[in-house]
This record gives structure tokens, C-alpha cells and sequence, in this order.
């Protein structure tokens, strides 16, 4: 059922150009962000993900789609003891030595 969900969630945005990527965080691991020029959206696939944005803080269920408006500073962390993994979706060139988009 969240298998589903999560795959149906995926076509939805890849169908609109985004792109999506399974990213994985080691426990106490994740990134922070001054923010992208377009939408950004995290879908936790398992493990623990805690999002940070201004002073709020969500803690994130497995399957849930959520949605960093864009131009939002932004911070993720694996709060759990295993490592995470998650899709990350985006519209954006991005390379791996870069640090935001261009």
C-alpha cells in the first residue's frame, strides 16, 4: 500500500519534469541549504528524517511526500541509529561538488 503510494507519488512529479533520486543519510547525517529557485520534495522510503525549516521542525513518516517551498533554508538530519533512505525531487541542474542550484 505505501509502496504504491510512494510510485504513484513519483509519476506525479517526474510527469511535471521533475527529477527523482533515492539519496541515503547515515545515522546523525543529512545537509543543510540556503534554498533552491524551484520546489524541492522529500518522500521517506525508511529509517527517520527530521526536516528543519525557520523554527520549525517535521518529523517525517515513511511514505509522506513534503513539499521545501521554494527559496526556503532548509535542513535535514537522520535523527534514527540506521541509515535512511528517501527520494529527492527536484527541477533543478544539480551536480554533486555543487552546493546550490545555479
Amino acid at each position: 500500500m505505501v509502496n504504491d503510494r510512494i510510485n504513484q507519488v513519483v509519476n506525479q512529479w517526474e510527469n511535471q519534469g521533475f527529477t527523482c533520486e533515492i539519496w541515503t543519510s547515515p545515522p546523525g547525517g543529512g545537509w543543510s541549504d540556503p534554498g533552491h529557485s524551484t520546489d524541492e520534495i522529500f518522500v521517506l522510503l525508511e529509517g527517520e528524517m527530521m526536516v528543519f525549516m525557520g523554527d520549525k521542525k517535521y518529523n517525517l513518516q515513511i511514505g509522506e511526500e513534503f513539499l521545501v517551498p521554494a527559496k526556503e533554508p532548509h535542513e535535514t538530519v537522520n535523527m534514527g541509529e540506521i541509515p535512511n533512505r528517501f527520494y529527492w525531487i527536484h527541477k533543478y541542474h544539480w551536480t554533486p561538488n555543487q552546493k546550490q542550484d545555479s
